[in-house]
């Protein structure tokens, strides 16, 4: 079974976002002008700084915060202890705002940032500090509140006479746009910055974005010039990350038209000077494209070397994206040298983080879906208030009968259209509703016995035509009569649903899964011998055996008896293979519960079995 990891290759890129967006943040000077201040300072305590100094001292904290994080940290916390003017007060709080970024503590940078919003500060002050806000919301996750602070600096943009933060206000949008996947939106940016003239380190990180987003929307060729073009930039701008990840989309691209070979020649050169950056999310994604070229050309070898080096600069998963792909191809290279123990456990690592992955892509979709519908609210409203204005200027004598009309016809539609929704919405479920009592066990959620004859039946000519295998497991819980009559049947029902759980993460999702009656449940398992079949009733069986039944408020052992069968042993004929694997689970109950027991043909029946299935040699 190959593996997806598309989105997570796609999204790969986005591992440098969030480090453009800090290096911008927390590499300019707030600009805040302190030489027309006034005020006088109030008396310090134990100190004699006068005015100037403390503006002096501001100013050199705030220049040392990137080159210089220690003597920066010093001087904020030195000048915490002066008691300071309002404005000085508020460059303060800025700088320890962005300490707090810097050192990840977002909880404590965003209060400051939001206090500084509420006081009568200038526009660029309000358009830092909320850029700032928009990089605690992408490190938080928090995506809507990231996407309102956005609309409130585009609002803000006139207004900043700026150079240095308006192309970092800019270039904050863009990366955001980027971590949520809006690549379209972010080249609309990028191409609203490209327009300025911008200093080497903007450059370098403009066209690693623009390339970055090109990559996502599948609009670069190999034989682009932008790839050379960036890396230049970069390297001309002592800013070697960027043009280690630009060479990542290069890498990416050759693999993508099955060059895998030249993806390696072109990236394995750049694998020292990327280790020497000691950039964790660089390093793992360099060995993971690694690993994937070595793994089309079959060196399995060298690309669980290379895959185990991205697990190791990324043991924790910090990095969801990067641990989704390594562990992909762990599984893929365990599965090519048939350690089956080892795979399974990679690929259930490997599920846990892609399930919390696209839990945080759902996030991101619906953060965006929901301001695009509020962007689109406002705008309605304003179109709406608009025409109303010019109804009142040019026909005044009749506007109270009209705007009374259009009320009326408004709220009319209005009311059929919830007429409509309603109703709608009640066959829709009520449909919803048949359809699953039609075809589901209402207690278990999976295939009652009629849906699941329907389906079998076709899966069952389908592997016949294709001369496929098919296998069938059937299980009944042993002692499960003992279970209602001694804790009721409430506890009798969650241990069916416990049950039905646990074997449903073993299995695929191909695999048909019903439930025939009472404690008797079956699956079907296409294109599977019974060799795999028996592996997968034993897994089942062991996981029903090591269910916890405390959480059902009883002490008890819950154990099924397993009986498989297959095609080839029992024919393509659904009565059969159920009675053959129904007989085998009888066996298993016969000779001691919770065991697996695969079924034989009698020797009277052997010729006759042969002769009914397809010959597979």
């Amino acid at each position: 079974m190959l593996i997806k990891t598309n989105s997570a290759v796609k999204n790969n890129t986005l591992i440098f976002s969030f480090f453009v967006l800090l290096f911008f943040v927390l590499s300019t000077s707030i600009q805040t002008s302190l030489a027309d201040e006034r005020t006088k300072p109030k008396q310090f305590e134990n100190k004699n700084l006068t005015l100037k100094e403390i503006n002096d001292k501001l100013q050199l904290a705030d220049k040392n915060r990137r080159s210089n994080p220690t003597e920066f940290k010093k001087l904020i916390f030195e000048l915490k202890e002066h008691q300071l003017t309002d404005k000085q007060q508020q460059y303060l709080d800025a700088l320890f705002a962005f300490h707090f970024i810097y050192s990840g503590e977002y909880d404590k940078a965003e209060p400051k940032l939001k206090t500084l919003l509420k006081k009568n500060t200038s526009n660029l002050i309000k358009f830092r500090v909320n850029y700032s806000l928009i990089v605690v919301a992408a490190a938080t996750k928090n995506w809507a509140e990231g996407l309102e602070y956005i609309t409130t600096n585009i609002k803000l943009l006139p207004t900043i006479n700026n150079t240095e933060h308006y192309q970092n206000g800019l270039l904050t949008i863009i990366v955001f746009y980027s971590q949520l996947g809006q690549y379209q939106l972010a080249l609309s940016y990028i191409d609203k910055l490209s327009q300025q003239k911008l200093p080497p380190k903007n450059n370098c990180a403009l066209k690693q974005l623009s390339l970055e987003a090109k990559f996502n929307l599948n609009q670069l060729k190999l034989d682009d010039n932008d790839f050379e073009d960036a890396v230049a930039e970069c390297i001309n701008a002592d800013f070697l990350i960027p043009a280690h990840i630009v060479r990542t989309h290069k890498a990416k691209l050759y693999l993508q038209n099955d060059a895998p070979q030249k993806s390696l020649d072109f990236l394995l050169k750049y694998l020292e000077p990327t280790n020497s950056t000691q950039y964790p999310m660089l390093i793992a994604e360099v060995n993971n494209i690694i690993a994937k070229a070595y793994l089309k050309i079959d060196d399995v070898k060298s690309a669980k070397n290379h895959a185990i080096a991205a697990l190791a600069i990324n043991s924790n998963v910090s990095n969801i994206l990067q641990g989704v792909e390594t562990y992909s191809l762990l599984y893929q290279v365990a599965k090519k040298q048939q350690d089956l123990p080892l795979a399974l456990k990679y690929f259930e690592k490997y599920s846990e983080i892609e399930k919390a992955h696209l839990e945080g892509e759902k996030a991101k979709h619906l953060a965006f879906q929901l301001a695009e519908h509020n962007a689109f609210e406002q705008e309605s409203q304003i179109q709406l208030l608009n025409e109303k204005n010019h109804s009142l200027a040019t026909e005044q004598t009749l506007e109270k009968t009209k705007v009374a009309n259009r009320q009326l016809i408004i709220l009319l539609l209005s009311f059929i259209i919830l007429i409509l929704a309603f109703v709608g919405m009640r066959f829709w479920r009520t449909h919803k509703r048949v359809k699953e009592l039609a075809e589901y066990d209402p207690l278990t959620g999976i295939y009652n016995r009629g849906h699941f004859t329907h389906v079998t039946n076709s899966a069952l000519k389908y592997c016949k035509n294709a001369e496929q295998e098919l296998s069938v497991i059937m299980f009944d819980l042993d002692h499960f009569k003992k279970v209602n009559d001694s804790f009721g049947h409430a506890c009798g029902d969650w241990a069916l649903k416990e049950t039905i759980k646990v074997c449903q993460n073993i299995g695929r999702k191909n695999d048909i899964f019903a439930r025939l009656g009472g404690e008797e449940f079956c699956l079907v398992l296409p294109s599977c011998n019974i060799a795999a079949a028996m592996l997968r009733a034993e897994a089942c069986r062991a996981a029903i055996e090591e269910i916890i039944t405390e959480e059902s408020g009883y002490d008890f052992s819950i154990t099924a008896s397993f009986g498989v069968t297959d095609a080839r042993c029992s024919g393509f004929d659904l009565d059969k293979l159920l009675a053959d694997a129904d007989f085998a689970a009888y066996a298993s109950k016969k000779t001691g519960r919770n065991k697996v027991t695969m079924f034989e043909v009698p020797e009277t029946e052997k010729t006759a079995q042969l002769n009914s299935a397809w010959n597979y040699n």
